[in-house]
């Protein structure tokens, strides 16, 4: 049957517009996790010791962050092997950066215009440094500088808030340049995907 020139004329632009969707670009090859050995990087972060408890853990404040998350036995304390098992969960799930909120409290009340920066820990050898602005809800994303994908890569950090805080001097140095604070990203940590930061 032959079709009117009017309906020929849609038949073949529908049949172009499918044509280019289907010769599209490639989808870009899967992003690479880094690199990470479970033992090697607890016994870094652990020093070989035994199970250790919040105050033992400020050496690595990530982990005294996430102490009652990673810690099964309820004993109050992270063991060799409980930290060995969060990280083999995050090296297995194969995640290379994943999305992460920050929210920023000062005296009770959100911050704005703080730069919150990520600063893996020094056994993080794959891991990359990750930062970003709060604005006036005092959250921020926390991305990768220079990376095509948002998000930040999983692993242990340090965290450095630095700004003016809601009483209009700078925060202190306990929260930037000699920070107390830490963060741990990947298997199902921090909770909600958001990390929560109030400072005095």
């Amino acid at each position: 049957m032959k079709l009117p020139p009017r309906l020929c004329l849609v038949t073949v632009r529908l049949m172009l517009a499918v044509a280019v969707v289907g010769c599209g670009p490639a989808r870009p090859a899967r992003l690479p996790a880094p690199a990470l050995d479970p033992a090697a990087v607890a016994d870094a972060a652990l020093g070989g010791s035994g199970p250790q408890g919040k105050a033992e853990l400020k050496q690595v404040p990530a982990l005294a962050f996430a102490l009652d998350l990673l810690d099964k036995d309820g004993d109050k304390k992270l063991s060799r092997e409980e930290l060995i098992g969060w990280l083999t969960e995050v090296r297995d799930s194969k995640v290379a950066i994943t999305s992460l909120a920050v929210e920023v409290k000062h005296k009770g009340r959100p911050v704005k215009n703080a730069t919150v920066r990520f600063i893996p820990e020094s056994f993080m050898t794959e891991v990359k440094a990750a930062e970003g602005t709060t604005d006036d809800t005092g959250m921020a994303m926390v991305s990768i500088p220079g990376s095509d994908y948002p998000g930040v890569n999983c692993g242990l950090y340090r965290v450095a808030i630095s700004g003016q805080g809601n009483d209009g001097k700078a925060l202190p140095a306990k929260y930037n340049a000699e920070t107390t604070l830490g963060v741990a990203v990947g298997g199902m940590l921090p909770e909600n995907g958001m990390a929560t930061f109030v400072l005095e």
